[in-house]
């Protein structure tokens, strides 16, 4: 062991992480702005920011895939349109309408367009990734 790094001995070769790590320091040293991230394999991947798209650092299951934040854009925004009705219903029997369901319009809609704009975040970055011949992104986080 030397300087604290276990396997990295005066007479080792260079694993593959190690590689990517200094390719990774050079990179950042050049000005880009990248980030490393495990793959699918498990590799550590220097990945630029546009080739990486969503990013979940949690355990719970969520939203990556730009199908899946369509999904929920329309459901978000079933959720605008109820609003709408729930606000205007009173109406239709002769009262007020009941202008406190506006938030869930406001919520709803504005939940639409961070849907739709992380759908486009991950579509481009997918597409980046088949283009450039770049591994998938695991969902998991490792320590490394």
């Amino acid at each position: 062991m030397q300087n604290g790094n276990p396997g990295n001995t005066s007479g080792s070769a260079f694993t593959p992480d190690d590689q990517v790590r200094t390719f990774h320091e050079q990179a950042l040293a050049r000005g880009e702005k990248r980030v490393l991230f495990r793959t699918v394999d498990g590799a550590l991947h220097s990945y630029a920011q546009d080739e990486l798209g969503v990013v979940t650092a949690s355990s719970h299951p969520q939203v990556r895939s730009a199908g899946g934040f369509l999904v929920m854009a329309v459901f978000l925004a079933a959720l605008s349109v109820f609003s709408v009705l729930l606000v205007a219903g009173p109406t239709s029997r002769g009262q007020d309408p009941m202008w406190g369901a506006l938030i869930l319009t406001v919520a709803g809609a504005g939940g639409v367009l961070y849907a739709a704009r992380m759908a486009g975040v991950a579509a481009k970055a997918k597409r980046l990734r088949a283009e450039r011949g770049i591994p998938e992104p695991t969902a998991k986080q490792f320590d490394w």
